[in-house]
């Protein structure tokens, strides 16, 4: 009779210590599919609407990308404007072109070609949050 009372207990207990396990196993599962879904919830569509990836061929300097809301982004910083600027500097044989991601869509192509030739630091500053992504 002791021995049924203590099988009885140890059922009991083994019963319990089962179920707690389960809840463990469960609780595990719950939480890796729970993380998996967070990791992949940022692998669905991109904002990226055209990428100009970097082609000496071409004349593009650096990758950079058109964004599906209009703006441009090229390392990490975003950009309002993409101003296409040709021109023939003083003495040159032929004309230039440069594409220029800006925020400041008063740039000319004086500006730029200043800021790349020009001896003055004034003329370096007109470029300021600005890159050229193109020169031909």
């Amino acid at each position: 009779m002791i021995m049924d009372k203590m099988r009885s207990e140890l059922n009991t207990t083994m019963q319990v210590q089962t179920e707690r396990w389960r809840r463990i196993e469960i609780r595990k599962i719950l939480v890796a599919l729970v993380f998996c879904a967070l990791l992949f919830t940022g692998c669905g569509k991109s904002d990226i609407a055209k990428t100009y990836n970097q082609s000496e061929k071409d004349g593009i300097l650096i990758t950079y990308y058109e964004m599906n809301d209009g703006t441009w982004q090229c390392d990490d910083i975003s950009y309002q404007f993409r101003l296409e600027l040709d021109g023939r500097m003083p003495n040159a044989e032929a004309d230039s072109y440069y594409v220029v991601l800006t925020d400041n869509e008063r740039l000319t192509f004086e500006d730029v070609s200043k800021s790349l030739y020009g001896s003055l630091l004034e003329d370096s500053k007109i470029m300021e949050g600005s890159i050229i992504v193109e020169m031909r």
